[in-house]
C-alpha cells in the first residue's frame, strides 16, 4: 500500500490520540476493581469504555489515514468521565485522586489534539505546494 503525505500524517495524528486514549483507559480503568460502590466506578468505565472505543475506531475500516475530529470529541469525553468523578466522588478522597490524575492528562490532551489537527492540515498543504501528490513507498526501491 501507498501512502500519501496526508495519509501519513493523519495516520500518526490518529496513532498518538487513540495510543494515549487506549493506555489512559487501560491504566485508569483497572481502578475499578478497587472501588467499593459503583457511583465511584462509573468514571472508571467511562474511560475504560472510550480507550476500546478509540481503538476499534482506529482499527475499523480506513479511520487511521483520515482527518477527523473523533479524536478530539473521544479526548472530551475522557475528559468529561473524569469531571463527573470528580462531581461525584468529593466526598471520598481515596477515589477523588484518580480524576484529578486523570484530567492533569486529558486537558493537556485535548489542547495538543486540537492544536495538531489545525497544525497538521497546514503542514499536508504546505507540502502539496512544494512538491506534487506523490505516493510514499513503504518499501525501498
Amino acid at each position: 500500500m501507498k501512502l500519501t503525505v496526508r495519509d501519513a500524517v493523519n495516520r500518526g495524528y490518529n496513532l498518538l490520540a487513540c495510543a494515549i486514549l487506549a493506555l489512559a483507559g487501560l491504566g485508569f480503568g483497572m481502578v475499578v476493581f478497587d472501588e467499593v460502590e459503583w457511583i465511584d466506578r462509573v468514571d472508571d468505565i467511562g474511560l475504560l469504555v472510550v480507550g476500546a472505543l478509540a481503538v476499534i475506531w482506529y482499527l475499523v475500516g480506513r479511520n487511521r489515514f483520515k482527518r477527523s475530529v473523533t479524536p478530539i470529541m473521544l479526548s472530551v469525553l475522557a475528559l468529561l468521565a473524569q469531571i463527573f468523578g470528580v462531581i461525584f466522588e468529593h466526598d471520598d478522597p481515596g477515589a477523588f485522586g484518580d480524576n484529578i490524575g486523570g484530567m492533569f492528562m486529558l486537558v493537556p490532551l485535548v489542547i495538543l489534539l486540537i492544536v495538531l489537527y489545525i497544525r497538521n492540515r497546514q503542514l499536508v498543504d504546505a507540502s502539496e505546494e512544494a512538491l506534487p501528490a506523490q505516493p510514499i513507498s513503504a518499501t525501498r526501491n
